[in-house]
């Protein structure tokens, strides 16, 4: 009986360590240079970083949501497998944004990750699971954030994107 006590508790050890260890495939997200800040047609914006946090300002809408926006690229996901996107936020005015997951090439197809977040004023944590699903090959892929439907600001820090 002891031994199998034992044993259970290094396997619930082993499993609980294998997932907290899951490498994140997300780049830092203070770092300006991880960052793809787009503006289309009229919309307008600005990016900066303060501190720990990337500073996405919307100075202009035309309204088209998805024409200010701000990507992390390069991201090697895998067909089928379940992934984990974890972030702090908060804008200002108080708005909804969406963090979504498209390919990085030409058609910029949805992957499985199309979620509105609901900002306030203060920092809160965001946690969204998703499936990939017709991603690109060679990392391909993004995960971003849509931040044109109105004027404002977005902070946003401590992006993780995990296999889960």
């Amino acid at each position: 009986m002891k031994l199998s006590i034992t044993a259970l508790t290094l396997l619930l050890s082993l499993s609980v360590a294998l997932a907290v260890d899951k490498p994140n495939l997300g780049k830092p997200s203070n770092k300006a240079e991880n960052w793809r800040f787009e503006q289309h047609e009229a919309a307008k914006g600005t990016m900066k970083i303060d501190g720990d946090a990337a500073v996405f300002e919307t100075t202009n809408v035309d309204g088209e949501d998805w024409h200010v926006q701000a990507v992390m690229t390069g991201l090697d996901l895998k067909e089928g497998k379940e992934y984990l996107v974890t972030f702090k936020a908060k804008g200002e005015p108080a708005r909804t944004i969406r963090v979504g997951g498209n390919i990085d090439v030409d058609d910029w197809h949805a992957i499985g990750l199309s979620e509105d977040v609901e900002l306030t004023k203060e920092w809160k944590d965001f946690s969204f699971p998703f499936k990939a699903e017709n991603v690109a090959a060679d990392k391909k892929n993004r995960v971003g954030f849509t931040l044109g439907p109105e004027k404002g600001v977005v902070m946003v820090k401590d992006l993780t994107i995990t296999e889960r």
